[in-house]
């Protein structure tokens, strides 16, 4: 019973506030009808002379002669005639407007000049003419490159080396390639003892001379043993550290290359001659 009271004067309120709205005339409704019809009216006028007015521009723009229309036609007319009979060639087939069509290969033959140098430039030739020509890549540095290298990752080999000879380079202000070599040069041993079988009690160990690469590679062995004592955490700081060593004469490798020289020479009456 409560609720058919409170449905009832539920719809009895929204009857009231829907009659409670304002209800306009209806000569006030097709005015305001008209008004909205002349409102759109204008606004699609002004977009219209708008689309007019760009149109204009760009018809203006657009706009040929008809003597400007034939020389276009013409110009098509011969090109299909050209390109009909023969190849299409860039160089020859076309060419800027108002100019003849030239061979461009040609035309840049003969145009042509002989250089002639000026008197520094042979003068420099003269005092340059007796140097070699210097080598793209050396082979000393690719060998110690390719002997840092780790997991076949040679650009990170490159920049340390490049580090440690740029440091090399700032504290003796010389050639870190031409220190390098020298350095693998004077700490490399000219020979080593290796130990044979003879078939009887007693093995022979025979001194061996080495050749270039081979004393090269024990040279950069005992440098990067010794770089790795240093304190630094670069390994290039610590690698151009060990090469300044070696070039004061101060690397524990030297004592290394001494005591394999010593074993070799108490060897040496197992050296066969042939």
């Amino acid at each position: 019973m409560l609720t058919r009271v409170r449905g009832n004067a539920l719809a009895v309120l929204r009857s009231r506030a829907v009659s409670a709205r304002p209800v306009l005339p209806m000569a006030s409704q097709h005015r305001l009808v008209a008004m909205r019809k002349l409102t759109t009216n204008r606004v699609l006028l002004q977009e219209q002379k708008q689309d007019k007015s760009t149109s204009a521009v760009v018809d203006e723009n657009l706009s040929f002669t008809d003597e400007e229309v034939d020389e276009w036609l013409k110009d098509i007319e011969e090109l299909k005639t050209e390109f009909s009979e023969r190849e299409f060639l860039p160089e020859v087939s076309l060419a800027p407007p108002g100019q003849a069509r030239i061979d461009l290969v040609e035309e840049a033959i003969k145009s042509s000049q002989e250089f002639e140098p000026s008197q520094e430039q042979l003068e420099e030739w003269e005092a340059l003419k007796d140097q070699p020509m210097p080598q793209l890549k050396d082979p000393t540095v690719q060998h110690v490159t390719n002997m840092i290298m780790r997991h076949g990752k040679k650009d990170r080999a490159q920049k340390i080396i490049s580090r440690a000879l740029y440091f090399l380079h700032c504290k003796t202000r010389k050639d870190p390639v031409e220190l390098l070599k020298k350095a693998l040069d004077d700490m490399a041993p000219l020979m080593m003892v290796k130990t044979f079988n003879t078939g009887v009690a007693k093995a022979a160990v025979i001194p061996v001379p080495l050749s270039q690469r081979q004393r090269n590679r024990i040279a950069w062995k005992w440098i990067v043993e010794g770089a790795n004592k240093r304190v630094s955490n670069d390994f290039a700081v610590r690698l151009g550290e060990e090469l300044v060593a070696v070039y004061e004469g101060k690397s524990s490798g030297f004592e290394k290359r001494d005591q394999m020289h010593k074993t070799a020479i108490a060897h040496r009456s197992y050296i066969q001659l042939r």
